[in-house]
């Protein structure tokens, strides 16, 4: 079992004692990218799994407390999730609604917004004594443990402009994603495949490859314009747009002279989680957050 928000983080690891306290569970069914609409399905058809798998990784984890974060936009689930938790009574289980802003479903912004503690640099949700998971991952939970069935298929959005048949579909893992494609049908201006969503989403090589434990969406997008980066005019855009405060134009700037280290060093550059809202913003066309991963990578391949 790992992780369905993306990250496939062994389960069993995030869960096991540790000498650190965990007083509280995050659950995170915010779900904020755009397209991206899984967990919200998972939460609407699902919700007395999602309970359940809470109750089960309240125990594992020895907590306290659980609090469910969903969006404002998301009241069906909301409901549902409301009237799954009356029918479990005994359990510290809290659902806690938010107003819908990307990128919110990230752990470190929702334990700010939730419990009002600042995760330190370099630091684990844990060494707060907090916990996060996915919503989709504790639904999973409630059916692994009671039926002693492996992880053997997931919910994904399927959808974009280039898709036909858009919407969530319960996916076998390993299904070959030209398979996928190929059932929900594309247009023929079909250009571009990325897993997951259009913000923090990875571009697919080869529509041959399987579909993963951490793939929770497949977007097709059409043809776009292929204009060159310009240099960066330091607006300041990326600064402002950055949820963690960061210097994305330094760092865009040093990891073209590849500066690597100094990223890390000076400027934090492994507490960026890659959320895509500095080259969304950039006037210049900066693909910033792919500069950020290859440095990211280099610096592990150097290590």
């Amino acid at each position: 079992m790992v992780g369905l928000g993306g990250a496939a983080f062994p389960t069993h690891v995030k869960f096991s004692p540790t000498e650190k306290p965990i007083h509280t569970l995050i659950i995170n069914g915010c779900e904020c990218e755009p397209y991206l609409t899984a967990d919200h399905r998972v939460m609407v058809e699902m919700p007395d799994c999602v309970i359940e798998g809470v109750a089960i990784a309240l125990h594992a984890a020895r907590a306290k407390r659980a609090i469910i974060a969903v969006e404002d936009n998301k009241s069906d689930a909301i409901l549902a999730l409301e009237k799954a938790r009356l029918h479990r009574k005994g359990e510290n289980i809290e659902i806690r609604v938010l107003p819908a802003h990307y990128p919110q479903g990230a752990e470190k912004l929702l334990i700010s917004v939730l419990l009002g503690m600042e995760l330190p640099s370099g630091k684990l949700p844990a060494d707060l004594g907090v916990l996060v998971s996915n919503v989709s991952t504790l639904a999973e939970i409630a059916l692994l443990i009671p039926g002693g069935r492996g992880l053997i298929e997931r919910v994904i959005t399927i959808s974009g402009p280039g898709v036909k048949g858009a919407g969530n579909y319960l996916v076998p893992i390993g299904t070959p994603l030209d398979f996928l494609l190929e059932q929900v049908g594309v247009t023929a201006d079909a250009a571009e495949v990325i897993c997951g969503g259009p913000m923090m989403g990875l571009s697919v090589a080869r529509l041959s490859v399987p579909l993963t434990k951490a793939v929770s969406g497949l977007l097709v997008m059409g043809p776009k314009s292929a204009e060159p980066a310009r240099p960066c005019i330091r607006c300041g855009a990326c600064l402002e747009a950055c949820p963690l405060h960061l210097n994305p134009s330094r760092l865009g700037l040093l990891a073209q002279k590849d500066r690597f280290s100094e990223m890390a060093d000076s400027y934090h550059l492994f507490d960026c989680f890659e959320c895509g809202s500095g080259s969304y913003v950039c006037p210049s066309g900066i693909p910033l957050v792919q500069y950020f991963r290859m440095a990211k990578k280099q610096l592990r391949k150097n290590r």
